[in-house]
């Protein structure tokens, strides 16, 4: 069936759109795993006093 050249351009625009979003998306998962790989990290190499404890104190 024979598109209209608006309706390629809306297409086309959408297209893009959609294709922005999912990139979008799929960054910010990454992002996340590394955010959370990180503050797994960061959490068994703080030191004692910021778990409430004072070091010495176990």
């Amino acid at each position: 069936m024979h598109q209209s050249r608006k309706e390629q351009s809306i297409q086309r625009a959408s297209n893009r759109l959609l294709s922005t979003d999912r990139k979008e998306a799929m960054l910010l998962d990454e992002w996340e795993d590394d955010m959370e790989a990180a503050a797994e990290w960061a959490h068994g190499t703080l030191p004692a006093r910021r778990h409430g404890r004072e070091p010495g104190a176990d």
